[in-house]
C-alpha cells in the first residue's frame, strides 16, 4: 500500500533556530517534501534575506504572510524555527489552521505563553512534537539501564551536557555586567543564554528518569565568554532538583568553548541506584583521546562571521552514536499522524521542561529554592 506524503512549511530560519539542521532531514525523508518558506513581512531584515536564501536554495517559494501559507491544502506540518518570542502565537496559528507541528525546542517566552499552546494544541486535535529532548541516545541508552533493573531502585541522576564552541576569553571587571539577568529576555544579536538553549537538553533527560520535580535550585552567575558577562546572562548554569518521591537530579548546561573537549563538549548520564551507578556517554567510546594527531592538529579557528558557532561545530571524535535523534523524532511524528496517537514527546512535556528552566533563573536570582508550579500571572 502506497504510504501518503506530507507537505512541509519552514517558517523562518531565525539564527537562534536549528531549521537549517532540519533541512537535509526533511530532504532524505521518502515522505516529506518541502513546499514552501514563510514568514511575516515585519520582520528584521537580516532575517527576511535569509528565508530568501533558504527558498531560493530549496527552489520553492518564500511566502510573505503567514495565514496566506497556513491556507494553502498542501501544507500538512509546519516546522516552526522562528524567534522564541514569537513562537507560541505562531504555534497557536499553526494548530488553529489544523496543520500538524514541528517545535524547535521551546513553546514560548513564558509559562503563561506554554499554557497557551498546550490549550489550542488540546483543542485542535493536531499532532505536535520537540523532537530534542527525549529521542537520542543519551536518554534512550539511560532509559535502558533504568528499566533493566540492574541499578535497583533509581536514587538520583545527573547530566552534563556541555558544547565546545566559540572562543571563550579573559574576562575583566569592565566586562561584567550584575546583576545576574532575570528570565524573559531570551533574544540578543550576540549570544544566547546557554542555560535555557542547551540545558533544556539535560532537564529532558531528567524529566524521563525521575518522577515530577516539585523543587528547584540553580546557579548561573559565572562565565568563559565576556559577551556573555556583558549581559550578565548566563554561559553556564547548573540545576539541583528533587522529584516528588525524593530523589535528586542534577544538571550542567554550558557552552564552555572550543578545544575544551575533544568530542566537541560533553554529553554524560550518571545514573546512581540501591544496586549500582551507571555512567552513560554519548561521545563513544568513552576514552578521552586527547593525543591523537585528528585532534592536536585540527583546525580550532572560531569562524570569523559566526564567533559563537551557532552555524559551525568543533572538530571532534564523536564516533559512537547509533541513533539519529531528529530522524528518530520525524519518524514518531509521522507515525503518530498516520494513527492519531501522541507523539513520546508532548506538548505538555515540552511546558514542563520550560517551567524547571524557568524556575531555576528564579533560584539564580533570588537565591532561594523554588518550588513548582509556578505561579501564572492572571491575565489582563
Amino acid at each position: 500500500m502506497t504510504q501518503r506524503t506530507y507537505g512541509i512549511l519552514l517558517l523562518s530560519f531565525s539564527k537562534h533556530s536549528h531549521q537549517r539542521s532540519f533541512v537535509p532531514l526533511y530532504q532524505a525523508h521518502p515522505r516529506i517534501r518541502i513546499v514552501a518558506v514563510a514568514d511575516e513581512p515585519d520582520i528584521d531584515p537580516y532575517l527576511k534575506n535569509w528565508n530568501r536564501s533558504a527558498a531560493d536554495e530549496l527552489d520553492v517559494p518564500y511566502i510573505e504572510s503567514v495565514d496566506d501559507a497556513l491556507s494553502s491544502p498542501d501544507i500538512d506540518i509546519v516546522s516552526i524555527g522562528h524567534e522564541i518570542e514569537r513562537r507560541s502565537e505562531l504555534i497557536i496559528r499553526c494548530a488553529g489552521a489544523g496543520k500538524h507541528v514541528w517545535i524547535d525546542k521551546f513553546l514560548g517566552a513564558t509559562i503563561e505563553e506554554c499554557d497557551m499552546v498546550v490549550d489550542q494544541i488540546g483543542r485542535s486535535g493536531v499532532k505536535t512534537i520537540v523532537p530534542s529532548y527525549t529521542y537520542g541516545e543519551l536518554v534512550q541508552t539511560s532509559l535502558a539501564l533504568i528499566n533493566s533493573g540492574a541499578l535497583g531502585n533509581l536514587l538520583g541522576v545527573h547530566a552534563d551536557l556541555m558544547f565546545g564552541k566559540g572562543n571563550p576569553r579573559k574576562i575583566t571587571d569592565e566586562d561584567r555586567n550584575t546583576p545576574f539577568l532575570p528570565a524573559g529576555q531570551w533574544k540578543f544579536q550576540d549570544i544566547k543564554r546557554e542555560l535555557l538553549t542547551i540545558g533544556a537538553y539535560a532537564v529532558g533527560l531528567v524529566q524521563r528518569c525521575v518522577g515530577p520535580i516539585k523543587q528547584i535550585w540553580g546557579q548561573g552567575d559565572a562565565y568563559f565568554f565576556p559577551e556573555h558577562a556583558a549581559h550578565a546572562a548566563d554561559d553556564f548554569g547548573t540545576l539541583s532538583m528533587a522529584d516528588t518521591h525524593g530523589r535528586i537530579a542534577t544538571i550542567s548546561g554550558s557552552r564552555t568553548g572550543v578545544a575544551s573537549h575533544n568530542s566537541g563538549g560533553m554529553n554524560n548520564a550518571f545514573l546512581v541506584g540501591t544496586s549500582g551507578t551507571a555512567r552513560v556517554d554519548s561521545n563513544r567510546p568513552s576514552i578521552d583521546t586527547f593525543i591523537r594527531d585528528e585532534i592536536i592538529n585540527a583546525d580550532y579557528r572560531v569562524p570569523p562571521n559566526d564567533p559563537m558557532q551557532w552555524a559551525s561545530r568543533a572538530p571532534g571524535q564523536c564516533v559512537g552514536l547509533s541513533t539519529n535523534p531528529l530522524a528518530n523524532g520525524l519518524d514518531d511524528l509521522i507515525d503518530a499522524i498516520d494513527k492519531d496517537r501522541p507523539t513520546r514527546y508532548t506538548v505538555e512535556d515540552a511546558r514542563e521542561n520550560m517551567e524547571i528552566l524557568l524556575a531555576g533563573y528564579q533560584s539564580i536570582v533570588t537565591g532561594e529554592i523554588v518550588s513548582l508550579p509556578l505561579q501564572r500571572e492572571r491575565a489582563q
